[in-house]
């Protein structure tokens, strides 16, 4: 155990360093609104669309159908404000909508080549557990939001 201790320790000194080096915390930081959706808006507009992707600092929002697509789009300067407030180290520079594609001859809404499945909670506590050891909290956060992105996101096959 003590082992395992000193290699989280020799990774939270090396995975700051390595983020900077490599651009990884403003990234980082603008895929943590995929973990925290739910959170950073009412219900009223995480209910009905859910982050796609992010490219060169815009974010991709999936939405249920045109109706709510034209609703968000009015209010796109708030949603952007709202997620903007979440974040620490960048900031997004745009939203574009796009209406979630049906699945040839079914009504149902197809599922997103990325998919979101949240981590148990057992799952968070142990690995929050294995990394007590670090004394940067901010090392801790970053590791967490790291661990919890690579389980929730799920590629479809």
């Amino acid at each position: 155990m003590k082992e395992m201790g000193k290699s989280l320790e020799g990774l939270a000194l090396l995975l700051p360093q390595l983020s900077r080096q490599r651009g990884w915390e403003e990234q980082l930081d603008l895929h943590s609104i995929f973990v925290n959706w739910e959170d950073l808006l009412d219900k009223e507009i995480s209910g009905h669309c859910r982050p796609l992707k992010i490219v060169k600092k815009v974010l991709w929002i999936e939405v249920e159908n045109s109706a709510w697509m034209q609703q968000f789009q009015y209010q796109t300067v708030f949603i952007l404000d709202e997620l903007n407030k979440s974040l620490k180290r960048t900031r997004l520079q745009g939203l574009r909508f796009c209406v979630a594609e049906k699945k040839e001859g079914d009504e149902a809404e197809a599922e997103p080549v990325l998919r979101y499945v949240q981590p148990a909670p057992e799952d968070v506590a142990a690995f929050e557990s294995c990394t007590e050891s670090i004394p940067d909290k901010d090392v801790r956060d970053a590791l967490l939001r790291f661990w919890y992105l690579s389980q929730a996101c799920k590629r479809e096959s």
